[in-house]
């Protein structure tokens, strides 16, 4: 078996992205070989040393679709020619996608080739939140490979993906995501966090990890906590970065960290309220705060969820779409989306657990959080990979 993951870039890894590379990785570990392909070119920043660290890391071969960012419609047939070509030069049996451009070509790229495309789902697909033409497009090419298979990340995407798509139920499985094996081995070290963050000593921490998105309940989180900082002793870090918001979303969304700050300001928060960006030791900081909060409004899984469980760490987060999938056997709190109050009375509550509580949370936390080993997906993936091929004999 051979294997193309193709992905937009991996010089900048978001969740999809790193799961795209750990899925090569550990493919190649098992004897399987599975190169990369990105869209774009090589001499983008970052690109080159990116690139030489997966190749040390085990991945035989990366590819470059040669691409420009943003690319003109008349650069697709030329992108989808040189993709065919590359497929049958190199003679995969597999070509896997997990985002929106890459599925697009590889839906006609592999068209009438011995290859198979496998499709990865990692968010709820409805109609009418996706619907512009870049989504009609990606359906109308996926529709057209009647070859193609598909994953989705949870079963409750797996469901609105088969209604989004109209497909047959037995073309899509079931793949849970995976966390990194760092997050189980994650060692507190709360002084030493505590000091470099500039926090005293006894004071509690909330943290928020994800896109800086309204997507993700960033200010829910504000205006859940931000009245009790002072009073709780109680410091509240946000870790992730800005990314576009998907197109139809939430009208409000242009200008809402912006809008986010000046309440901070405003309210005299700015001492308790931290953006540390992205940072490359979330599971040493899980692993060494009190809490992690995350009401998302939309959230197909969430891979911080499991992480946070890894770590041992309370999670209070919103029951929406898959994360009750993610939470299922824990002592997770989980509160209705949008409810500020809800949010902060779950907060206040798990911060008073008595340690025996606490200790209770982390062991299911973390037993729950076993079922999220990249082993279990790449032997999930394997299999699916397998049966696809088993299709055609």
């Amino acid at each position: 078996m051979k294997v193309l993951v193709f992905m937009t870039q991996f010089y900048e890894l978001n969740g999809a992205e790193r799961l795209a590379v750990e899925l090569a990785e550990a493919l190649n570990k098992r004897g399987i070989r599975a190169d990369i392909l990105s869209m774009y070119t090589e001499d983008l920043p970052g690109v080159p040393a990116a690139k030489q660290d997966l190749l040390r890391r085990g991945v035989p071969a990366v590819h470059f679709l040669g691409m420009q960012i943003h690319p003109a419609v008349t650069a697709l047939a030329s992108s989808i020619y040189r993709l065919r070509r590359l497929i049958r030069k190199q003679q995969y049996d597999i070509v896997e996608t997990s985002m929106l451009s890459p599925t697009v070509l590889a839906s006609w790229s592999t068209r009438h080739t011995m290859a198979r495309h496998i499709v990865g789902v990692h968010d709820v697909f409805r109609k009418d939140r996706y619907h512009n033409v870049h989504h009609r497009v990606w359906r109308f090419s996926v529709k057209c490979n009647r070859c193609i298979r598909c994953y989705a990340i949870s079963d409750f995407v797996k469901r609105h993906w088969i209604e989004y798509m109209g497909i047959p139920v037995e073309h899509v499985r079931t793949v849970y995501n995976a966390i990194p094996n760092d997050c189980f081995e994650a060692v507190p070290q709360r002084d030493n966090v505590l000091q470099e963050l500039g926090i005293p000593v006894g004071a509690k921490v909330a943290l928020f990890v994800g896109r800086m998105l309204k997507r993700k309940g960033i200010d829910t989180v504000l205006d859940a906590l931000g009245p009790i900082l002072h009073e709780q002793n109680l410091y509240l870090l946000y870790i992730g970065g800005w990314s576009q918001p998907p197109e139809g979303f939430f009208a409000d969304e242009d200008g809402l960290l912006d809008r986010m700050k000046e309440q901070i300001a405003s309210k005299g928060w700015a001492e308790r309220v931290r953006f540390l960006g992205r940072r490359n030791d979330v599971p040493r900081l899980m692993a060494s705060c009190d809490i992690l909060v995350h009401p998302a409004r939309i959230e197909g899984f969430g891979l911080v969820l499991a992480e946070a469980l890894a770590a041992g760490l309370p999670v209070v987060a919103s029951n929406v779409q898959g994360v009750p999938e993610v939470l299922a056997g824990t002592d997770s709190v989980m509160i209705p989306p949008d409810n500020p109050e809800a949010l902060r009375e779950a907060v206040l509550k798990t911060l008073r657990r008595t340690p025996e509580e606490a200790a209770l949370c982390a062991k299911s936390g973390r037993a729950k959080a076993e079922e999220f080993r990249i082993e279990k997906r790449i032997d999930n993936m394997v299999r699916l990979f397998q049966d696809v091929l088993a299709e055609d004999e």
